[in-house]
């Protein structure tokens, strides 16, 4: 760690948080990284994140481990990124919930100065329809939004100058596409829906800058990050699968009736917002720019 420079713990340091390390310490701002696997550890240090293992038990809290390297690292630290996935299938969500709020809480108890950015999903939408944005009322549904739905609040309100929380659309590149997975399906729903997805280089830059700026301009709030472009999902896939040279896509007919002839949009995920307030513009504006 070299002194006199911030310090930012990346409470997840996988396929979004290793690159966002990598372009941290270019700033140059020292780095923490967590990971759940012994093997990454000099994968990270190579890169020069300062490594840490750490496993959140999602099943049951008592069961997390709290290193003595994790909690002096809490000391040191300006900022902690908080990007651990629930997991999608079989999410329990009361012990993930109780596991992420045990871990802010350990961060703050050994440092009360530290900020908290919280990174979310949109999937506290759940399957609203219409447009959403930073001040929609959330509406969640699955497991996992609803377990993001509640960390978000608690941040927020238990640290109100002192957290933000960034929800993130659909995350892809180019090597991680959901076309991939969708080509296997037989045949597809919600071809008329609108797509809400974001690059993870859109990402690295935005996070970036929140940690890179004066926290209190960001303290409070709630921000989006999701290209400004959301062509539909037949529309999209379509062309993905045509430009990887995966086949084509069936989709069913008839899908997304939502009454009086009018076929639905789903959620369409609005950033504007956030892209006015932190004054940023995307490489990535249009999903097929993401292809």
């Amino acid at each position: 760690m070299t002194p006199d420079i911030p310090t930012v713990m990346l409470c997840g340091c996988g396929w979004l948080g290793q690159p966002l390390g990598l372009k941290l310490r270019q700033v140059p701002i020292n780095v923490y990284g967590t990971t759940t696997r012994s093997e990454q550890l000099p994968v990270l240090a190579a890169q020069d994140i300062d490594p840490i293992e750490f496993v959140l038990d999602k099943t049951d809290v008592a069961n997390t481990v709290y290193s003595s390297s994790l909690l002096t690292a809490f000391t040191h630290t300006d900022v902690i990124v908080v990007n651990i996935p629930p997991g999608r299938r079989h999410l329990h969500a009361p012990p993930f919930i109780a596991g992420i709020k045990q871990l802010i809480q350990h961060a703050k108890n050994k440092n009360p100065n530290i900020n908290i950015v919280f990174v979310s999903t949109t999937s506290v939408f759940g399957e609203m329809t219409g447009d959403v944005d930073e001040d929609t009322p959330v509406s969640p549904v699955t497991a996992s939004g609803k377990a993001h739905a509640e960390i978000e609040h608690w941040c927020l309100n238990e640290f109100p100058k002192q957290a933000c929380v960034v929800r993130l659309a659909g995350l892809i590149d180019e090597q991680r596409h959901p076309v991939t997975a969708l080509v296997k399906r037989p045949s597809l729903a919600n071809g008329k829906q609108r797509v809400n997805l974001v690059h993870k280089e859109d990402v690295i830059r935005v996070l970036v800058q929140i940690l890179t700026t004066d926290f209190n301009h960001v303290a409070g709030r709630t921000l989006h990050l999701c290209a400004p472009e959301h062509p539909t999902r037949q529309d999209y896939y379509q062309a993905a699968a045509q430009h990887k040279g995966l086949g084509t896509l069936s989709f069913t007919r008839d899908d997304g009736i939502a009454g009086h002839g009018v076929v639905a949009e789903g959620k369409i995920v609005l950033a504007q917002k956030t892209q006015q307030w932190l004054g940023f513009k995307y490489q990535y504006s249009s999903p097929y720019d993401m292809l």
